[in-house]
């Protein structure tokens, strides 16, 4: 008796549990940049509006193309918390470099929020900044 309520109590965890494989969240997306604040005078990044993002899965692994510098961001799905996702993106700029952290939660598999921090450097001088943006996954054209 104690075998079956186990064997039924195993099954129910495996039913019931989420992984990131559950979810495919590849595709075309729209971001809308809601707030955006910056610490440099030359230096703008996220500005209040709309950006066609491109999301291709592999596993766990995500890679986020935006639409206007066609830069990667790589990252992952955390594995305990599959809605959630993890980009970094570091590129040159103005002189410097850029390292840009985003994260996003999704509410389901057509939308989400997130926020990206970002900060500049030529080695000597340094700013940065925030900005806050929503996402809806775009139907197929």
């Amino acid at each position: 008796m104690r075998e079956i309520r186990l064997l039924i109590a195993c099954s129910l965890v495996l039913a019931c549990s989420v992984t990131a494989d559950a979810q495919d969240f590849s595709g075309a997306w729209a971001g809308v940049v809601t707030e955006s604040t910056s610490d440099c005078k030359n230096i703008v990044k996220g500005k209040p509006g709309e950006y066609r993002l491109s999301f291709a899965q592999k596993g766990d692994e995500l890679t986020i193309i935006e639409n206007v510098a066609r830069r990667p961001y790589k990252g992952f799905i955390e594995a305990d918390n599959p809605g959630r996702i993890q980009v970094r993106g570091t590129y040159a700029d103005s002189g410097g470099y850029v390292t840009e952290d985003v994260i996003i939660k999704f509410a389901d598999s057509g939308s989400g929020t997130g926020q990206s921090i970002w900060r500049w450097s030529d080695g000597w001088h340094q700013c940065g900044g925030r900005f806050i943006f929503t996402l809806k996954k775009r139907r197929s054209e």
